[in-house]
């Protein structure tokens, strides 16, 4: 009887000094998962961008007058970029990524005349343009984890038509074709989803250098509004795509 309790006692000091040692997670393993980041935050990486975006005009891009030349116009409806881009990637020491973005940007706007009307048909002043804007800048990435905010900034060379005309005469009409310098100050977020892919979201200050045109079509003003292209625009620019690294 006395070696009986002997034993039973010893058990339970044995049991007891392992579960204080091991704190309860000893018998049956540790609850908390392992830190786990898909970034796997390289010194040196090359990447591809593709992306969608667009472009919110922060003041006109064109202005109309139907009643006397040399006045100052009215702003055309407004209206937003719709575009496509991609982008060529290496980093520097993980923080620091160079970029090259080319992208192709489209806009479109009316106005319907005021002056010159038809009973029958809406009649209306047109303004087309579309840029190809090619950036080169840098990017300074702020963490290392699988969420990773960046700033940036880039500058580059754009291609730029633009075309003013009238949907109830098709012969006349003013196109430009100009060379210019677009510049973008850049902040964003990368996801990673996986160690060498994810998306990108990114918002920036976008910056066309055209001139300020003027087509007047001559004749009556009220029957040939006078249209105004405006110079130098400033842009915010939303885009959101796929980023992929080698």
């Amino acid at each position: 009887m006395r070696s009986g309790v002997f034993i039973l006692i010893f058990a339970t000091l044995l049991c007891d000094s392992a579960l204080a040692k091991k704190d309860f997670k000893g018998l049956f393993g540790s609850y908390r998962r392992e830190k786990f980041t898909e970034n796997e935050a390289n010194s040196s990486d090359l990447g591809v961008d593709l992306m969608l975006s667009t472009l919110l005009p922060l003041s006109p891009l064109v202005k109309t007058e139907e009643d006397t030349r040399g006045a100052a116009g009215t702003a055309m409806h407004y209206a937003t970029f719709f575009n496509v881009e991609a982008s060529l990637t290496y980093s520097l020491i993980y923080h620091f990524q160079l970029f090259a973005n080319i992208g192709y940007y489209t806009f479109e706007t009316r106005k319907e005349n005021t002056k010159y009307t038809q009973t029958d048909l809406p009649l209306f002043q047109q303004f087309e343009m579309d840029a190809i804007p090619l950036i080169f800048g840098v990017r300074y990435r702020l963490s290392t984890e699988d969420i990773v905010p960046y700033f940036g900034a880039g500058a580059g060379p754009a291609y730029v038509r633009r075309k003013g005309f009238y949907d109830y005469d098709p012969v006349r009409f003013k196109e430009t074709f100009v060379n210019v310098l677009a510049a973008e100050i850049v902040a964003g977020l990368e996801f990673y989803f996986a160690p060498n892919a994810g998306l990108r979201l990114e918002t920036s200050a976008f910056y066309l250098r055209v001139p300020a045109d003027t087509y007047d079509a001559g004749g009556s003003v009220n029957q040939h509004p006078i249209i105004n292209f405006q110079g130098n625009p400033w842009s915010i620019r939303y885009a959101s795509g796929i980023f992929y690294l080698f």
